[in-house]
């Protein structure tokens, strides 16, 4: 069955021009020439502190006759990025807008009729991206495709945690999101070091809790303190989709050395978390 969900509080960031591709090359830690309109890729935009200021997926739409990488990215994020990321363009011939489109997601196989662009979310056939008009489909919470995304281990950077990661923390290179080869861009020095000269300390893992979800940016706690920062949570009952008991899932990066815990949600340690599997492997050591 079909289920759909209005992403609201989400925008398509998307950049056009004869120097689309160049520009955004410069920028973005994936490889352009591997974006598609019928698949997203996972990419993120760092500072020159090679500190994420938006992960999330990139794709191309059709824009006035041209193919155009787009971005989806956080309503609560998406003026500033729109913003900063023209800082950048000086002579390029790009152009940067954010589009006035309907963003639906759809849990199940998308209709022949749909309506729009439908795009598969990376490495899942039962999930896409839908732009254009609502689909012929039951009604889910924006909790579902919230938890998926967790269930995924897909990171959302929002206003509340921009800044605050580089794109290891959050598992971007295990998401195919970093391409080690492209060649320069913003905060591309500091991404390499981490891979070829260090160990990623904090990584981003999965965990639930018997509770109402933390907030992104929520500090997790261990027997010393502050171990870890929340990036995104989502109950576990929250509507038609998920059907599974109360609770709560959550993705939070965390200093991989205070593995295994315990860990918790509160300073006082009354409210115990259990880590989770993600669908993909994480390097602890």
């Amino acid at each position: 069955m079909l289920h759909s969900v209005p992403l609201d509080d989400l925008r398509v960031l998307a950049v056009t021009g004869s120097d689309r591709a160049t520009f955004l090359q410069g920028q973005l830690t994936q490889d352009i020439a591997g974006v598609r309109p019928d698949a997203t890729v996972m990419a993120g935009w760092a500072d020159a502190k090679g500190r994420l200021l938006f992960a999330g997926h990139l794709f191309s739409t059709h824009i006035d006759g041209e193919d155009a990488p787009a971005l989806l990215v956080p309503a609560d994020l998406a003026d500033a990025l729109l913003k900063r990321l023209r800082m950048y363009v000086l002579r390029a011939k790009a152009t940067i807008t954010l589009l006035d489109c309907a963003v639906f997601g759809l849990m199940g196989t998308p209709e022949t009729g749909a309506v729009g662009q439908a795009i598969r979310i990376l490495g899942q056939n039962d999930r896409h991206l839908l732009l254009g008009q609502a689909p012929n489909a039951a009604p889910c919470a924006r909790g579902d495709w919230q938890l998926a995304d967790i269930r995924a281990g897909i990171p959302e950077i929002t206003a509340t945690t921009t800044g605050e990661f580089v794109p290891q923390m959050v598992n971007l290179d295990l998401l195919g999101g970093i391409s080690f080869t492209k060649g320069c861009y913003t905060g591309q020095e500091i991404v390499s070091r981490m891979k070829y000269l260090g160990r990623v300390k904090r990584r981003m893992l999965r965990f639930s809790a018997p509770d109402t979800p933390p907030a992104a940016g929520a500090p997790l706690y261990a027997d010393r303190g502050v171990v870890g920062q929340v990036v995104s949570s989502a109950p576990t009952a929250s509507g038609t989709a998920s059907g599974t008991a109360s609770g709560t899932e959550f993705l939070a990066v965390v200093v991989l050395d205070d593995l295994p815990g315990p860990f918790y949600l509160d300073d006082a340690k009354t409210r115990p978390i259990c880590h989770l599997e993600l669908p993909y492997e994480v390097p602890l050591l």
